[in-house]
């Protein structure tokens, strides 16, 4: 799971499910990441982007760790990776109850609660934790498709089930 979350920063979900396969057959560990020579790292997540990066990163954490730390704050200490890795990483393998927030997410929520949306990252955080169920995982996941798929940047707004409770809906009927 983190391995498919850190390939998903700034990375379309399909390009990623194309790669992420057979990078999983090919290197199914940490061990097998950290034996695994740069090089090989880099032609096997080439199609990606940021691959050299990416390789590095993912080199150095297998190198320095047997298994990967289960707190949100412990996992943003490893290379290249932020709260969205972090969260997404334990709600989708674990199921804990975090907020994952990515450029989509945020789309919603900035879109639904307008003013009433924080302005700093810490306050958006925190303002979506509270909204987060105890089923994070359905919840989460839920959110990043309908951010992607409805409440894109072109959104389908006439197709939407929350229309009605949408400030930005709203507002564009004014």
């Amino acid at each position: 799971m983190f391995v498919a979350e850190f390939f998903l920063t700034q990375t379309p979900a399909d390009n990623v499910a194309a790669v992420y396969p057979r990078f999983l057959e090919r290197f199914p560990t940490l061990e097998a990441i950290a034996e695994a020579s740069e090089n090989e790292l880099v032609e096997a997540i080439e199609p990606l982007g940021f691959h050299n990066m990416r390789a590095g990163a993912l080199k150095q954490i297998a190198s320095t760790h047997d298994h990967l730390p289960t707190e949100p704050e412990s996992l943003m200490e490893l290379p290249r990776v932020g709260r969205y890795v972090a969260n997404a990483t334990l709600c989708f393998a674990r199921g804990d109850r975090l907020s994952v927030l990515d450029r989509n997410v945020e789309r919603v929520y900035r879109r639904v609660f307008r003013d009433a949306w924080p302005e700093t990252k810490a306050d958006q955080l925190s303002f979506t934790e509270r909204l987060v169920p105890e089923e994070a995982r359905a919840y989460n996941l839920a959110l990043l498709d309908f951010g992607a798929m409805v409440c894109g940047p072109d959104p389908l707004c006439g197709a939407c089930f929350a229309n009605e409770y949408c400030v930005y809906f709203q507002s564009l009927q004014e």
